[in-house]
């Protein structure tokens, strides 16, 4: 097992060679503990640029009241983090930005799709094939033979 471990950490810090990455994800994840809730909720950590904290506020108001809690964020962050990492803070609109502290979510998986219906194709000598109507049933069932994978059974046949 002494090996595993000494091939994870050698792995880690060639990633990662001074910690830093390891400290500032500790930082983001425990974002709403190291300010506080009420702070949290309206001061959005946003990345870092060198030395500066870069946090994004909602609106305009609180990037402005934010401004004046600069040092108090900026001695919270440090004395997390146990060094003085940052000596800057900055206070930008959230806008588009995505907040470090957010739980990444997994794309949202698209709805089935409907299964092929028992008595498809039944209109098709019926509507006068130059209408539109006829046009967009056509397109309609041609969608459930792309759909078709081998082993599929066969549409039944059309009703006339």
């Amino acid at each position: 097992m002494k090996r595993l471990a000494t091939l994870f950490n050698r792995f880690l810090s060639r990633r990662d060679p001074d910690g830093t990455r390891y400290h500032l994800s500790r930082l983001w994840r425990h974002w709403q503990q190291v300010v506080g809730p009420h702070i949290a909720e309206v001061a959005r950590p946003v990345g870092h640029r060198g030395t500066t904290l870069v946090i994004g506020a909602q609106d305009h108001m609180i990037a402005q009241e934010l401004a004046m809690y600069a040092p108090a964020l900026l001695e919270q962050a440090n004395a997390f983090l146990g060094m003085n990492f940052f000596d800057k803070v900055r206070v930008d609109l959230l806008g588009d930005h995505v907040s470090l502290d957010a739980v990444a979510q997994p794309a949202p998986s698209p709805p089935p799709r409907p299964g092929r219906p028992a008595r498809l194709g039944g209109l098709e000598g019926r509507i006068d094939p130059a209408s539109p109507i006829a046009r967009c049933y056509a397109a309609y069932l041609r969608s459930f033979d792309q759909d078709a994978t081998p082993g599929d059974d066969p549409a039944p046949p059309a009703e006339k």
